[in-house]
Formats: C-alpha cells, structure tokens, sequence
C-alpha cells in the first residue's frame, strides 16, 4: 500500500467524537487506550500531519487530535488566548487527566504557552520545530506584509508557490514519497483568513515568560535540517530551560510527523535518546 494510499485509509477509517468546543462542535480524533496524549497541529495543513503518528501512539496510549480554531471555519479574528481556551475546554470535556500535550511547529508555541496555565490536568509538555516567537528574516517582512493587505485569493496563492518550493519538500519527497504531492493541497485547505491570521499572532509573540513558568516536565525535539523554524529558534528554548530535555535529529527537517513518525513515537514515548 502507497503512503497515498495509506494516507485515504486512515482518515476513512480513523474514530472520531464530537466535542463541543468554545468555537463550536468539533469532531475529535480519538484513538486507542492508555495514558492520553493530545496531539496540536501546526500553522497549515492541519491534523493530516499527525496520520503516520497517530497509529503507532495508539498502540499503547490514547490519541487526542483535535482541529485547531479556525481549521474548519476561516477564523480571521480568533485570539491567541481564544486557542489556548480551546485546549482547556477539550482537556475538560474529554475528562482527561495525566495527559501529554504535543505540539509540533505553532501548535508547540501553544502546548508551551498552556504548560504555564499549570493545569493538573496536563503532566508532561513535550514540542517539536517550534520556538518562543517567530522573527521574520527582513528579506521575508514585505512579502509577507504584501500577503496580509493582499485579496486572499492572491494571498493563497502566494502562500502555495512557497509551500511547493519549501525547504522541507526534498525530504518530505525522499522520506514519504507521494505525500510531498499532496502535502500543498493540505496547506491549500487551511483557510486562508485563518493562516494570515495565525502569521500575525505569531509576530506578537514572545513566551519568554510562560517558557520559564511551565512547572512539569518539558521536552524539546528539533530537527537540525529544519528551515522553516531554524535551530536558532530551539537554541532559545534551551536557554531559556536548561533543565529541559532537549534533542537534535540531525536526519531531520520540519515535517517530523510525516518524514520521522517512528523515531517522533519513540521520543514520544519518553525515550529521550535517539538513534
């Protein structure tokens, strides 16, 4: 079976619950027994990331994904404080307790900005490709303040050419073959108010403080090929908390997920040491 393939059978075949959520009914991912782990998405491209992931965590622990806001319905106004309410009502309304929140790239920024709530109900933090607050490269300022003012038809469609040409799609092509095809149609189905929205949250960001503040385990997983969230930004996190456990893939990019899901699963898993 092709990765294409593989890809249809699992969002055909894969468990859902509603779970009504501040922004309104969402239909959950919900997979497997154990201890939960909550899984967060990343900026564009939404939980279809995870669909390599998401099996080999199931066999020993309960799979959480939910839509971030705005995943499904564009959300050009939503807050950053609005997502992290979000997390909350689902921890509420699923009952969970004990739970690992993962995020990946922006849903990292905030699984690590929900770790300082402090809630009892989350043990354990644990982010990949993800940073305390995203600075754009001068090169890259206009084109995106360009994309903020632009009609969103024009908008998407620059956001796509950049996605085709991403740094990421050599890897994606040689690590999960057909996937690299589909992944600038995934990207594509993020509504393009939520994306331009999601960019601008992220250049006010600064979770310096929330960052110290986190008061349970925290881990940290970068790959030293990513450029789309460069090694300068996981650097920060370990200043910032030197007691985290902290780890470099050197084989990896960004798309963990897609391109690393066995070794992602293991370090998942509390296995810090890697191959």
């Amino acid at each position: 079976m092709s990765l294409v393939e593989e890809f249809a059978d699992f969002v055909g075949s894969v468990p859902c619950r509603e779970v009504s959520l501040p922004w309104g009914r969402a239909q959950v991912w919900d997979v497997g027994k154990g201890r939960p782990i909550v899984l967060l998405h990343g900026i564009a491209a939404g939980r279809r990331t995870f669909f390599r992931l998401v099996p080999l965590l199931a066999k020993s622990r309960r799979v959480i994904v939910p839509p971030l806001r705005g995943e499904d319905l564009p959300e050009p106004r939503a807050t950053w404080d609005a997502m992290l309410d979000d997390v909350a009502a689902l921890l509420r309304a699923l009952d969970l307790g004990d739970a690992t929140l993962f995020g990946a790239s922006f849903g990292g920024a905030i699984a690590l900005d929900y770790g300082a709530r402090a809630d009892p109900r989350v043990t354990e933090i644990r982010v990949q490709g993800t940073f305390k607050g995203f600075r754009l490269r001068p090169r890259d300022r206009l084109a995106h303040l360009l994309s903020y003012a632009a009609p969103a038809s024009l908008g998407a469609a620059y956001f796509a050419r950049r996605v085709r040409r991403g740094p990421d799609m050599k890897l994606l092509a040689e690590h999960a073959p057909g996937i690299d095809e589909l992944f600038p149609r995934w990207c594509a189905a993020t509504p393009f108010p939520t994306l331009r929205r999601r960019i601008a949250l992220l250049h006010a960001l600064d979770l310096s403080g929330p960052v110290r503040a986190i008061p349970v385990p925290l881990a940290f997983l970068h790959g030293a090929k990513d450029r789309v969230v460069p090694r300068a930004f996981f650097e920060e996190l370990r200043r910032l908390r030197p007691d985290a456990d902290a780890t470099l893939l050197d084989a990896g990019g960004h798309n963990l997920p897609l391109t690393h899901h066995r070794i992602l699963g293991t370090w998942l898993d509390g296995r810090n040491s890697l191959p």
